[in-house]
């Protein structure tokens, strides 16, 4: 018997948040009862009443007895007012005085409990939360600070609710070692499994105006599978008030394999980014154009610029480039419009860099960069009512035949691929790592489809306790080196090893007493480690976390970019290139940028801005400044890839 009522009291007290102050309850009644037959036993009479703490106020009877016997147990210090009543009386006080210190220790310990709970419940973010038109953020890693810092540089006023299955702690941890720009936004983290129907309604996912799903801090398949279970629950029943309340989703896949069954899963209405692919692709890009990841940050990064969808009337019979040379302070990058097919939803259709020449309708939307803070300006320039065409240039254009991977990672198979579609002419990719007989056979079982062409793939066995032999590799008879982030050894930092990789190419530049070096491209996990590369032969540093961030960020906002970022990064289309100034102006004298626009437009390219060594990189000048450029200085364009 002992033994189940045992049972039932773990039983109550486990699944029950009440159970514990019936307990108490029932327990101080049981006592108050038992306290009160000291009437029995001579609790009014006439000895007893001469006491301080007894008295027959209402006639001696059952309320005087229960005010006497709970009076005992709430205040234990009312047994000394018992003093000269008979000796029965003085047993009952002094029982209910005994148990109502255990009980009041009792409730004390309770309420202390139940406060406590409810300060760790709030730590972890246990509670339900009732917001709406909120920024989410379903899991975590390094990425999810950079994601609040660019929202923080946008100037999100709405709260933004992070739910992750990582130690809430730590998350609190990161935001307090982030940027002190983070303190503009209002940050609630919540601990919680992302894939589970229920934690995504506690967080009010389907009142959300935004949803950023990262990748959790696991490995590979894992985390992208849960990933995909998301994406499953976010569009199947957790949304019910229709596709024009449905939020903005961006999800990130690690593995690029696994985008297709993502995609599948969101029934591609959300922009997928496979951040292994999206890497390999900025990576090569900045072997073709060094300097492109400085480009990159200021376009999307700086929190100065937006691209989006304007509606400019009359546009009917007018030409693409007569328009683009009309705004002053924003520049025109391509049109878009909504299409609609039999049988299928309606979907965004863009297009960059369209022919100087090309007719705009009622219809159409402008796709625009402009800043943040500027409203769009036009200006009265002389424009063009045809464009003839353009006088002969020759463009010397990126081509890598000899190329020099150091470390390695996941994503080497996706930079060789990425390689090969670049490439005009035979290519041959050197990987020096350590253990390269496994990561050769990984790389080869894996991208089988990479040996098929001119691509020659090599590995040689490097490890940075033989530093001799990055000498002996002659890295600098190679067209490009790339550094990849290295993460296989858990007792160095990836960044470190970067670092002591680029500090050992300097001392093999500096032997070359002045010969040419090869562009080095290095990729990195934190952005502070940007600033101890100085002095080594970096030429691109790219901050996988930071860059990935930004689209993330820039997609949940803006899902029509994703036709933007694919364009922009795959081989062949449109390309972010640097030209030198004199294919489209006369060096030594000032120009404006609507001439060399205008320049540029004849070529169809649509100029972003300009690199000179005095400003750096200049995105979106207005169109009435008046630049003077050099030899060394380079245009930034939106152009046509075309392979010499």
């Amino acid at each position: 018997m002992l033994k189940r009522l045992n049972y039932y009291l773990f039983l109550f007290s486990t699944t029950s948040r009440v159970f514990p102050y019936l307990l108490i309850l029932g327990l101080a009644s049981t006592v108050i009862l038992v306290g009160m037959a000291a009437y029995f036993f001579g609790l009014f009479s006439a000895d007893a009443l001469r006491a301080e703490g007894i008295d027959d106020a209402l006639g001696g009877g059952i309320l005087d007895t229960l005010w006497w016997s709970m009076k005992h147990i709430l205040d234990p210090g009312a047994l000394s007012e018992n003093y000269g009543a008979p000796v029965g009386v003085i047993v009952f006080a002094l029982f209910n005085s005994i148990m109502g210190l255990i009980i009041t220790g009792a409730l004390i310990g309770f309420i202390v409990s139940a406060i406590q709970s409810a300060m760790a419940d709030a730590r972890r973010g246990s509670a339900t939360i009732r917001e709406s038109g909120h920024y989410l953020i379903l899991g975590w890693n390094r990425k999810g600070i950079v994601i609040l810092e660019l929202l923080a540089k946008l100037g999100t006023t709405n709260r933004v609710v992070i739910l992750t299955d990582t130690d809430i702690e730590q998350v609190h941890t990161d935001i307090r070692q982030g940027p002190r720009l983070l303190k503009q936004l209002k940050i609630l983290p919540m601990q919680g499994s992302i894939s589970v129907n229920s934690e995504l309604r506690r967080v009010a996912a389907h009142k959300s105006s935004h949803i950023i799903l990262l990748s959790e801090l696991r490995s590979g398949t894992s985390g992208d599978l849960t990933t995909i279970k998301t994406l499953t629950l976010l569009n199947s029943n957790l949304f019910q008030e229709g596709p024009d309340k449905r939020p903005n989703i961006v999800a990130e896949i690690v593995n690029k394999e696994n985008a297709v069954v993502a995609g599948i899963a969101s029934k591609h209405q959300h922009p997928i980014v496979s951040s292994g692919d999206f890497i390999s692709k900025t990576m090569v890009q900045c072997a073709r154009y060094p300097g492109y990841a400085e480009i990159y940050r200021e376009l999307f990064a700086s929190g100065q610029f937006q691209i989006e969808t304007s509606n400019i009337p009359d546009l009917d019979g007018v030409l693409f480039g007569n328009l683009a040379i009309l705004v002053n302070n924003g520049i025109v990058l391509g049109v878009s419009w909504m299409d609609q097919k039999p049988n299928l939803p309606i979907r965004r259709v863009s297009v960059l860099n369209p022919e100087p020449d090309y007719d705009l309708t009622d219809d159409d939307e402008v796709i625009v960069l402009r800043r943040f803070d500027e409203p769009l300006v036009k200006v009265s320039l002389d424009s063009f009512s045809s464009w003839d065409e353009p006088p002969e240039r020759e463009i010397l254009r990126p081509n890598l035949k000899k190329v020099l991977i150091l470390a390695y990672n996941t994503n080497l198979g996706l930079i060789v691929n990425e390689l090969a579609k670049h490439a005009t002419s035979d290519i041959s990719v050197t990987v020096a790592c350590a253990e390269s007989v496994g990561a050769e056979a990984q790389v080869r079982s894996r991208y089988a489809e990479l040996f098929t062409g001119g691509l020659t793939l090599s590995f040689t066995e490097f490890d940075l306790a033989e530093t001799w032999r990055l000498e002996a590799i002659q890295p600098w008879n190679f067209d490009v080196i790339f550094i990849v982030a290295d993460e296989a050894d858990k007792t160095i930092d990836a960044d470190s090893k970067t670092i002591m990789l680029l500090l050992l190419l300097s001392e093999i530049k500096s032997k070359q007493k002045g010969a040419e070096f090869p562009p080095v491209v290095a990729e990195l996990l934190n952005s502070e480690s940007r600033q101890l590369c100085a002095g080594t032969p970096l030429t691109d540093a790219i901050v996988s976390t930071e860059i990935l961030s930004i689209q993330l960020a820039q997609l949940a906002r803006d899902p029509f970019l994703e036709t933007l970022y694919t364009e922009l990064l795959n081989a062949g289309g449109i390309e972010v290139g640097l030209r030198s100034v004199k294919h489209y102006a006369k060096l030594g004298d000032p120009l404006s940028m609507a001439d060399v626009t205008r320049s540029a437009l004849r070529f169809n390219e649509v100029v972003l801005g300009y690199r000179t060594q005095d400003a750096g990189v200049v995105i979106n000048p207005n169109k009435d400044d008046v630049v003077i450029f050099d030899e060394k200085d380079r245009l930034i364009v939106l152009a046509q890839q075309i392979y010499a």
